[in-house]
């Protein structure tokens, strides 16, 4: 029984670390091919521009002096996207005093000495700052401040009485680094701090029943690296004047109206961004919500996919409000997203009332092909680029060398892995061809099965034969109904893996051939497992003669 228990045993670890050390070829192949098909499409294809951006007050757009309306423009950044990495730089920097990405963490400047972090060991925020104080006789007095911050108040000593934060997301939209607002996801209450001023403002408490579930709050952002979003006012040529006295260089424009400054582009509100992929608008005086700014758009993928995407289905995503140094009104957002695949990139623009007023899909044309239409870049990427079929073939055969089982598993998981993280998986594979038809909406559950099925054919066919011949031998060296039954199994759930498995840990014994059946026999069993005669072994007579010198 213990020898049985140790070879079950064996038989596990060397299973998995086959897998392991199969996943990982199988892996850097289809980044390569994916790498590889994101490059090779022409940059056009992942920019989207819309002119006139649509939120401009009509009297500035259509002002007889504009040269140039105003325009809002997204691209994926990177020339050469290194998926692998998306979000690991993000989550260590993240968790640094000075990460620039984190919702807890601040770094100000290293001129003022600056810096702010939040401190889980006695959940309370800790300033330090350098505090310049102008004298009498004009000059500067400097003090270094050490400040902590509770939900109840801000003190220069860490006290109980200042409460605990638990789980708080901030404002990372800083300009008056000095005072910031933040969400505590477990006490589900907005908080705003002013360390100048060492005073806390406590929001209403979010009751049980409301549906808010904020992630974000101020610079709503994932993966800023891979995706840029900007906007350009209305533009004018210069004077005459002014370019007499080179006030500007000649022949250049200038905007016609300005923006509010970064901290505050959304004029009197502050931007919530909800786990269901909902942006909010938050009052920031009375630290309540007053509306909805709007929502995540959802890029075309290359089967039709859920039109509201969550922040965890996007590879990317950023959001810009606009509100204008005229009036410091709230005007509306851009909102630009780019697809789980990496392979497709949306932008929307949305009214002040948060109603879609314009959107764009990145496209591509073929003339020669299409003769002139356009069609989506998360089609033309696997087919429509020079290159592009081979590389989709070499990335389809790598995903039907996985393991069958792993591949239905990533198809009933296609939506519940995040983005970022599905182009680092080894074992479940979102971004493959079955996981993106599981995220097909156009289907009913019956029909998109069968054709997930018709993906993996090729797949699941392998997996056949090597049972097959898996099946074969165990069945030459003798194993047992159940053994045979269990590696046979295995092999149509795991294919290879198995396959590779059951030949490093398969008895190693020397067949006899049977006298009975003539086949190929087991001598360390009674009777031959392939006719069932015993094992009859001839008695060793000694011979009459001997040979002697």
């Amino acid at each position: 029984m213990k020898s049985r228990m140790n070879h079950s045993v064996t038989v596990l670890a060397t299973g998995f670390v086959v897998l392991l050390l199969l996943s990982l070829p199988l892996f850097w192949g289809r980044y390569l091919c994916e790498t590889i098909l994101i490059n090779i499409m022409p940059r056009d294809c992942v920019r989207i521009s819309i002119q006139p951006s649509g939120l401009v007050p009509p009297e500035l757009e259509n002002d007889p002096n504009v040269v140039r309306h105003s325009e809002v423009n997204a691209s994926i950044r990177v020339p050469e996207p290194q998926i692998l990495v998306l979000g690991i730089g993000d989550y260590f920097e993240a968790r640094m005093p000075e990460g620039r990405h984190s919702n807890i963490y601040y770094y100000k400047d290293e001129n003022d000495e600056a810096w702010m972090y939040f401190d889980e060991r006695t959940g309370q925020i800790n300033c330090h700052y350098t505090h310049r104080e102008r004298m009498p006789d004009k000059t500067i007095l400097l003090r270094q401040l050490q400040l902590y911050a509770g939900p109840e108040g801000v003190s220069e000593t860490s006290d109980k009485t200042l409460g605990r934060f638990i789980q708080p997301i901030i404002d990372r939209r800083l300009w008056d680094w000095r005072a910031l607002i933040l969400y505590d996801k477990k006490i589900r209450r907005f908080y705003k701090i002013n360390f100048k001023e060492k005073t806390v403002v406590k929001g209403p408490q979010l009751s049980k029943d409301d549906f808010h579930k904020p992630l974000q709050i101020g610079l709503l952002d994932k993966n800023p690296s891979f995706l840029s979003l900007h906007w350009q006012a209305p533009q004018v040529k210069v004077s005459e004047e002014d370019a007499r006295r080179k006030r500007y260089p000649s022949g250049d424009t200038i905007p016609i109206v300005e923006r509010m400054p970064l901290f505050d582009d959304a004029g009197p509100y502050l931007f919530v961004l909800d786990a269901t992929g909902r942006i909010d608008l938050l009052d920031r005086e009375t630290l309540e919500f007053v509306g909805t700014a709007g929502h995540l758009t959802a890029p075309r993928s290359l089967f039709p996919s859920k039109d509201r995407p969550t922040p965890k289905d996007l590879l990317a995503y950023e959001v810009l409000p606009l509100a204008l140094k005229t009036d410091h009104k709230y005007r509306g957002m851009f909102s630009a997203s780019v697809s789980r695949e990496g392979t497709a990139m949306t932008l929307a623009v949305f009214d002040e009332e948060g109603r879609i007023t314009r959107q764009k899909n990145t496209d591509f044309t073929d003339a020669q092909r299409y003769h002139g239409r356009s069609i989506s870049t998360s089609k033309a990427v696997f087919w429509s680029v020079p290159w592009a079929p081979t590389l989709t073939i070499a990335k389809y055969l790598l995903e039907n060398l996985h393991p069958p089982l792993l591949s239905l598993v990533s198809y009933a998981m296609a939506d519940s892995v995040e983005a970022t993280a599905g182009h680092r998986a080894l074992f479940i594979l979102p971004n493959s061809f079955i996981a993106m038809k599981g995220r097909d909406i156009s289907k009913n559950t019956a029909e998109r099965f069968l054709i997930a099925l018709l993906i993996i054919l090729p797949s699941i066919v392998l997996s056949i034969f090597l049972a097959w011949r898996v099946s074969e031998d165990a069945t030459v060296i003798g194993l047992s109904e159940n053994a045979k039954l269990f590696w046979v199994l295995a092999t149509i759930a795991f294919g290879l893996t198995s396959y590779i498995t059951y030949r490093l840990t398969r008895p190693e014994i020397t067949l006899v051939t049977c006298a009975n059946c003539g086949r190929l026999r087991r001598p360390d069993m009674d009777r031959c497992h392939r006719c069932g005669s015993r094992w009859h072994v001839p008695e060793l007579i000694p011979p009459t003669w001997r040979v002697v010198d």
